[in-house]
C-alpha cells in the first residue's frame, strides 16, 4: 500500500467512526421506540411500538415477540456496530457511545417483551432509568480506554472533565431512595441506577480495572518474566475478589455475593489481564506500563466516588437513626411518663423541656433534598416516627403497645424478646432498640445495616 494511499485510508477511519457510532446509536433509538409500550398520552420522545405494530401479523413476528430471539437478533446487531466502531475509530468518547448504545438496546427489548407493566407504570422515568443504568455500565466498561484519553488532557481540562461526573455520582448515591420525592434524584420507587448500574455493575468493573491495571504494573516491572507474570495475574484475580468480600463484610453490598461471584470476577479479571497483557505489541514493557496506568487510572476513577458515596451515606443514615431519631424517642417515652399521653406535635417536646429543639434527619447533600424534618404521627396509646434513607422507601419507628389489665380482663403482657420481629409494625426486617436510658423499647422497620435487596 502506497504512502499516499494509506493516508487517504487513515482520513477515512475517522468518518467511518462518526458513521457507525451514529447508526449504533440510531439503532438503540429504534429498539426504545419500537418495542416499547406504547402509552396512551405518549409525547413525541416516548416508545411507539411501530416496529410490533409493523411486524406483528408477519413472518418476522417473532422477532418482536419472543425474548430470546428477539434479544439475539437485535443484540448480535448492537454487538456489531459497536464492533464496527472499534475497528474504525480510537476515540474513546465513541467507544463509550458504542458500547453504551448495546447496552441500552439489549435492555429496552428485554423490558420491552418480558416487564412491559413496569416501563408503561413509570413511563418516562423508567426510559431514563433504563438509558443511565446503560451509560454508567457503558462508563465502567470503557474505563481504561476513557482514562487513556483523560490522561493525555492538562490538569484542567481533566478537573472540568471529571469533577461534574465525580460530583454526580456521589450525590446519587448519598442522596436517592424510595419513593421520597423530596430527594430530587430519586427517578423510580426504588433506586434502580443506584443500586444496579453504579453499585453493582459499575462498581465491579471499577475494581476489576484497577486490579488488571496492577496486574499489568507488576508485568511490566518484571520485564515479562514468568514470576511477573504470576504476581500480575493474581493481582487482577485477587483484587477485585478482595475488594467484593470487603464491601459484603462492611454490608455495602445489597446482596450477598459469596464464592461463586468472587469467583466469576476474579476469573474475568484474569482473562482481561492476559488480553491486555498479550494483544498488540503490549508485550513490551513500555507498553504494558501505558495500559498498566489507564486500567489503574480508570479503575480508580470509576470507584472513588461511589465508595465514597456509600460511607457518606451511612454516616447520614446512623447519625439519623441511632443519634438524632433515638433524641426524639427518649423525649417522647419521658413526655409520656409525665403527662400520660404522647405530644401531638414535636414542638410540644421543646415547650415541655425534653427537647432544647427537635432535630433534623440527615439526608444527602445539603440542598439537594427538600425534607429536613422527622415525619410523626400519634396514635393514642403509639406513634410512628419516620424518615427516609438510601435503598429504603421509609424508615419507621414504633414504640412498644401494652394493653392495660385493667381494660382487658384476664390479659397479660408478653414483652418483646429482644431480636424478636413486632408483628404491629408493617414491612422490612426488624431490630429491637432500647431507649437509651431504659424507658423505651420499640421496633424499627429498617434494620441498623442496610438490607440486602435479593
Amino acid at each position: 500500500m502506497s504512502d499516499a494511499h494509506s493516508a487517504a485510508h487513515r482520513a477515512r477511519l475517522p468518518i467511518a467512526g462518526i458513521a457507525f457510532t451514529l447508526a449504533a446509536l440510531a439503532f438503540a433509538a429504534l429498539a426504545y421506540s419500537g418495542l416499547g409500550p406504547r402509552p396512551k398520552a405518549r409525547a413525541w420522545w416516548e416508545p411507539s411500538a411501530v416496529l410490533e405494530r409493523a411486524l406483528g401479523d408477519t413472518s418476522l413476528a417473532p422477532v418482536v415477540q419472543e425474548t430470546p430471539l428477539a434479544l439475539g437478533v437485535f443484540g448480535a446487531a448492537a454487538v456489531g456496530l459497536a464492533a464496527a466502531v472499534f475497528a474504525t475509530t480510537r476515540s474513546a468518547l465513541a467507544r463509550w457511545l458504542a458500547v453504551s448504545a448495546a447496552l441500552a438496546t439489549l435492555s429496552f427489548v428485554f423490558y420491552a417483551l418480558e416487564a412491559r407493566f413496569v416501563w408503561s407504570f413509570f413511563r418516562w422515568r423508567w426510559s431514563l432509568t433504563l438509558l443511565l443504568v446503560a451509560l454508567a455500565a457503558g462508563a465502567a466498561a470503557t474505563a481504561p480506554l476513557l482514562a487513556a484519553s483523560w490522561l493525555r488532557l492538562g490538569w484542567r481540562a481533566r478537573v472540568a472533565i471529571y469533577l461534574p461526573l465525580f460530583l454526580a455520582v456521589l450525590a446519587l448515591e448519598r442522596n436517592v431512595t424510595g419513593t421520597d420525592q423530596s430527594l430530587r434524584f430519586a427517578l423510580s420507587p426504588w433506586p434502580f441506577v443506584q443500586i444496579f448500574g453504579v453499585e453493582v455493575v459499575a462498581a465491579c468493573l471499577g475494581a476489576l480495572a484497577l486490579g488488571v491495571g496492577l496486574g499489568l504494573a507488576a508485568a511490566a516491572r518484571g520485564e515479562g518474566g514468568a514470576a511477573s507474570w504470576a504476581l500480575g495475574a493474581l493481582l487482577a484475580a485477587g483484587l477485585p475478589a478482595a475488594a467484593l468480600a470487603l464491601a459484603e463484610y462492611r454490608d455495602l453490598l445489597p446482596f450477598r455475593a459469596g464464592v461463586r461471584v468472587a469467583g466469576l470476577l476474579a476469573a474475568l479479571g484474569v482473562a482481561v489481564f492476559a488480553l491486555a497483557a498479550t494483544l498488540g505489541s503490549a508485550r513490551r514493557s513500555e507498553r504494558l506500563a501505558g495500559r498498566a496506568l489507564a486500567f489503574a487510572v480508570g479503575g480508580a476513577l470509576v470507584v472513588a466516588p461511589i465508595a465514597l458515596g456509600q460511607v457518606l451515606a451511612r454516616l447520614d443514615y446512623v447519625e439519623t437513626r441511632e443519634r438524632r431519631a433515638q433524641a426524639i424517642i427518649d423525649a417522647l417515652a419521658q413526655h409520656r411518663a409525665k403527662v400520660d399521653a404522647y405530644p401531638d406535635e414535636l414542638s410540644e417536646l421543646v415547650a415541655s423541656g425534653e427537647l432544647e429543639r427537635v432535630p433534623s434527619p440527615r439526608i444527602g447533600f445539603p440542598g439537594l433534598a427538600d425534607q429536613d424534618e422527622f415525619v410523626y404521627q400519634n396514635f393514642g396509646e403509639s406513634y410512628l416516627l419516620e424518615f427516609s434513607a438510601p435503598r429504603w422507601i421509609q424508615c419507621a419507628y414504633n414504640p412498644p403497645y401494652a394493653e392495660d389489665d385493667a381494660d382487658v380482663e384476664g390479659a397479660v403482657d408478653e414483652p418483646v424478646e429482644p431480636g424478636e420481629a413486632r408483628e404491629d409494625v408493617p414491612g422490612g426486617d426488624r431490630d429491637e432498640t432500647d431507649g437509651g436510658d431504659g424507658l423505651d423499647e420499640g421496633a424499627w422497620s429498617c434494620p441498623s445495616k442496610p438490607p440486602e435487596l435479593w
